[in-house]
């Protein structure tokens, strides 16, 4: 009898080891991949980024295909390829040039199964929003995006079939979008808590007959506590939802790999230089997985061979564009870096710029507006142009191009001029800085409302609750700025002077419509190798 029970101990143990795959036709274990990547925006190219101290280059449309290609190879009958929004939108010249039409062939080229909608998909309105989702050869998916008459913009669920496993996935829109698009871009949808939607529509999924439920939701991690689970929205997702086995991320550049609950949890960095791959083993007998594990990669350029197809079709943009973003329009003394947390030397520039060009008393722009430093990433192809990048001719100074000011500036903003009260002015600065927190002793923001100023200096304290935060304001010349009835001569972005990023409070109707930011940038950069650093125009300060 002895010998008979360790026979069948044996023989359970060795089941328990087989690797997972195809068991009968109803039943054993299957293997579903998903391979995510998170907040795209329409990387055509390579971006560099650090490996162990060295840069490398990473992503770009025709890398990712080859990484995607190689999990269908490894997973042929049951891999699906996700993101989870702003796969357009906020996208370099050679796509947002063209209306973002290239990002969503080249989704199409890579074989994209499901996206879901983020804030900068509705960057142009709806109008563009439905002609480029009417381009796409995969579906859209958005449960808590809603209209008056409780229609949803687009289907709130896809079901996805994988080696007759069942996936069904829900979609799930930032519900800050109305705050950080133009206002009227997002028409009159509304954008619920996705928690309850979520609950809903898992628990309907699961009625009908789905062994995996997964969540592509354009809500992000802060940052990642000391035991890998998210901070911030993505992390208060996954603790509220239930009957969700997969919860993808998106938003805030941050690496997320987690699992709180019975949910994992996964996030990638942002354009392209890392993607996820997700194993998820379904029993299909029981119709649900028994197991789930995610791996971020980074997309090395140098370690596969680029897609030739997708690489022909990105160089076919690139040809049509480069007549157009190639022309020098002038040169920086040095590379100007943006932030959203702090004054930065390319805001400086961007906002004196905006107020020697009409002679304001004061001008701001929001940080969010300002989406690359200046020379940016994009690459000229004339490689004598004096650029930061390897491969041109050394600098400083540094040759600026117009497709660094389509990469900086791709919304198309247009300065506005209007007239502003002390007390508004104090109510516009708390709005930017009310998003941050202090973080290890550091004030922390990723908030685009951020205000890069120009003829002031002001002052915060992040350890006051927002809307009490600003301790000072003065003039360039250093006099008090009282929050007050007195008038100034401003100008900002239209997309700020008409409430967007929550800047309700400025538009008083004395409002003028000038140029757009970009010519005003290329007007400034004529003059010469231009200069801008950090001033202390803005202080966080304790008081």
């Amino acid at each position: 009898m002895r010998r008979l029970g360790a026979l069948v101990l044996l023989v359970v143990v060795l089941a328990g080891c087989a690797p997972a795959g195809r068991g009968g036709e109803d039943g054993g274990l299957r293997r579903v991949t998903i391979v995510a990547v998170s907040d795209w925006h329409g990387q055509l190219d390579p971006v560099t980024i650090r490996v162990g101290g060295v840069a490398r280059a990473a992503g770009g449309a025709a890398v990712l295909k080859a990484y995607f290609d190689r999990e269908r190879r490894r997973n042929p009958r049951g891999t699906l390829v996700v993101t989870a929004g702003d796969a357009f939108g906020g996208t370099p010249p050679v796509s947002s040039f063209f209306e973002d039409v290239p990002a969503v062939e080249a989704q199409n080229a890579m074989g994209f199964d499901v996206d879901t909608l983020g804030n900068h998909n509705f960057d142009r309105g709806l109008g563009h929003l439905r002609r480029l989702m009417a381009r796409a050869r995969f579906p859209y998916v958005v449960a808590n995006i809603v209209g008056p008459d409780g229609r949803t913009l687009v289907p709130p669920t896809h079901v996805v079939v994988r080696d007759g496993v069942r996936v069904g996935v829900i979609g799930i829109g930032n519900p800050e979008t109305p705050a950080v698009v133009g206002p009227g871009r997002h028409g009159d949808f509304r954008f619920l808590e996705p928690a309850p939607v979520v609950n809903e529509h898992a628990a309907a999924l699961r009625r009908r007959g789905a062994d995996v439920v997964v969540v592509l939701a354009h809500v992000g991690a802060t940052a990642v506590a000391a035991d890998g689970t998210p901070v911030g929205r993505l992390g208060d997702l996954a603790r509220a939802v239930r009957g969700v086995d997969v919860l993808i991320g998106d938003h805030t550049d941050v690496s997320v790999n987690a699992r709180v609950g019975d949910v994992l949890v996964v996030e990638c960095r942002s354009r392209g230089a890392e993607y996820a791959v997700i194993d998820i083993e379904v029993d299909r007998a029981r119709r649900r997985p028994v197991r789930a594990v995610a791996a971020l990669r980074p997309a090395l350029a140098d370690a596969v061979t680029p897609d030739p197809a997708v690489a022909a079709l990105v160089a076919g943009w690139h040809a049509r564009a480069r007549p157009l973003f190639d022309v020098p329009v002038g040169r920086t003394a040095a590379v100007l870096g943006g932030a959203r947390d702090r004054e930065s030397a390319l805001g400086n520039f961007v906002a004196d710029a905006l107020r020697a060009a009409y002679g304001a008393d004061v001008a701001f722009v929001n940080s969010g507006g300002l989406r690359d430093a200046l020379p940016s990433a994009y690459r000229p192809a004339d490689r004598t142009l004096r650029r930061p990048a390897p491969g041109y001719a050394a600098g400083p100074p540094w040759d600026v191009v117009r497709g660094d000011l389509q990469q900086v500036f791709p919304f198309g903003n247009v300065a506005v001029t209007f007239r502003i009260a002390g007390r508004t002015l104090w109510a516009a600065l708390e709005r930017g800085v009310a998003a941050g927190v202090l973080r290890d002793g550091r004030f922390a923001n990723a908030h685009g409302g951020f205000l890069q100023v120009s003829g002031l200096a002001y002052r915060f304290d992040a350890r006051r609750p927002p809307g009490r935060r600003v301790t000072s304001v003065t003039l360039a010349g250093g006099a008090p700025l009282p929050p007050d009835g007195r008038e100034y001569r401003a100008v900002t972005v239209d997309f700020v002077y008409k409430g967007g990023d929550g800047f309700a409070m400025l538009d008083n109707g004395t409002g003028t419509t000038r140029e757009p930011l970009a010519d005003v940038v290329a007007r400034a950069l004529t003059a010469g190798a231009r200069a801008a650093g950090v001033e202390g125009r803005i202080q966080e300060r304790s008081e």
